[in-house]
């Protein structure tokens, strides 16, 4: 967030939402969509980053549990390829 060129926040923004959700208040719909907005900005700017597009099911890592996989590639639990777009 901080040091993007074209981000829409600035250090007092961060510190000041930091601030309400420490007081177990809420976010505003605009901070929000800006700090969302800002996050993304810095997460492109990332070399092990890469776009997909969505929908799209995240995976994590199965330790080569074949009988796992298979339980998640399931129509029951994320769906049968190519019905599903799959990331891990």
């Amino acid at each position: 967030m901080v040091g993007s060129t074209t981000s829409l926040v600035g250090p007092d923004d961060v510190e000041s939402w930091i601030t309400t959700l420490r007081s177990g208040e809420c976010l505003s719909e605009r901070s929000l969509r800006r700090l969302c907005q800002s996050a993304s900005e810095v997460l492109m700017e990332e070399s092990n980053v890469q776009p997909v597009l969505s929908p799209v099911t995240i995976v994590g890592d199965l330790h080569g549990q074949f009988y796992d996989l298979l339980q998640l590639l399931s129509p029951e639990v994320g769906g049968e390829p190519p019905d599903s777009s799959y990331g891990k």
